[in-house]
């Protein structure tokens, strides 16, 4: 898949702000990003979170909630309409629910099989709700749950179903129990979390992993970072062509919106709006 310079955010699916509001209020965070054409400034939207669920012949899959879905289903509908370039991905959690090792019988010796299955259903669940891809959140528990052996198993799985047709993609808080090998072959890119104050380049390229598959990760919610100076802080200290941001309906929802605009036009200025490269010139 096409690594090319992009600007891409995660979208909380039960972040609905002001709570309460539900999704077609117009004054929720959803309509703002339609209203303002916030997804015109997103090249990749990563729904968060996917859980992994047993199917009825005793292979997994993910899925999320049936209320959770039903508001996945507007978001697709919607986002596409605004922008019919973007590109939209289901971002697995890292909680209890997600842990990748339940898809092997035998944990401790997770068989190819099982993770083929696996990456067939989720083609298949790909395909039947229009979504272009998967993406990893690799933090604790789901990281220290996953051995080395089981993440590559799984990943070598996805990434041989997929080919070059769906984005695999992985957002580490951590190395733990990455496999180097798998990541290289199959990751398309890696959004460090850099604004954890815990993870490093370093950590990551020490288990061979390739620099070249790194990408900014930022963070708008309460004010951590703001467009320019995530910026700033790629071009002179990392110099990595995609960012991804963390996240587009917070609490303060209006100004973690107005960032991910504000960042777009920064690293695409001639395509970003009027407006909002007037306001950061």
């Amino acid at each position: 898949m096409s690594t090319n310079p992009m600007v891409n955010a995660w979208l909380f699916i039960d972040g609905d702000n002001p709570p309460g509001v539900g999704y077609s209020d117009p004054s929720s965070s959803y309509q703002a990003l339609i209203q303002n054409d916030v997804y015109q400034s997103v090249d990749i939207l990563f729904l968060a979170f996917f859980s992994t669920v047993a199917t009825t012949d005793g292979t997994y899959t993910i899925q999320m909630g049936s209320e959770a879905t039903g508001i996945m289903q507007q978001i697709v509908a919607d986002a596409r309409q605004n922008n019919p370039d973007i590109q939209i991905v289901a971002t697995l959690g890292y909680g209890s629910g997600t842990n990748i090792s339940k898809i092997f019988p035998d944990p401790s010796h997770p068989d190819s099989q099982s993770a083929d299955a696996f990456a067939s259903n989720l083609v298949a669940f790909l395909q039947a709700n229009g979504l272009n891809g998967l993406d990893l959140d690799w933090e604790s528990p789901i990281s220290d749950d996953t051995t080395r052996e089981q993440f590559a198993t799984f990943v070598d799985a996805v990434g041989a179903a997929f080919g070059e047709q769906y984005y695999l993609t992985l957002s580490p808080a951590v190395a733990t129990h990455l496999d180097a090998a798998a990541v290289n072959a199959h990751v398309d890119f890696i959004n460090l979390q850099l604004y954890s104050g815990f993870t490093f380049p370093s950590d990551f390229t020490a288990l061979g992993i390739d620099s070249s598959l790194f990408a900014y990760g930022a963070n708008f919610v309460n004010g951590d970072q703001t467009a320019q100076g995530a910026y700033t802080d790629n071009t002179d200290n990392y110099g990595y062509p995609i960012y991804t941001v963390w996240q587009l309906n917070p609490g303060e929802f209006a100004s973690a919106q107005a960032q991910q605009q504000a960042l777009y036009s920064l690293v695409f200025p001639s395509t970003a709006p009027a407006a909002v490269a007037a306001a950061t010139a």
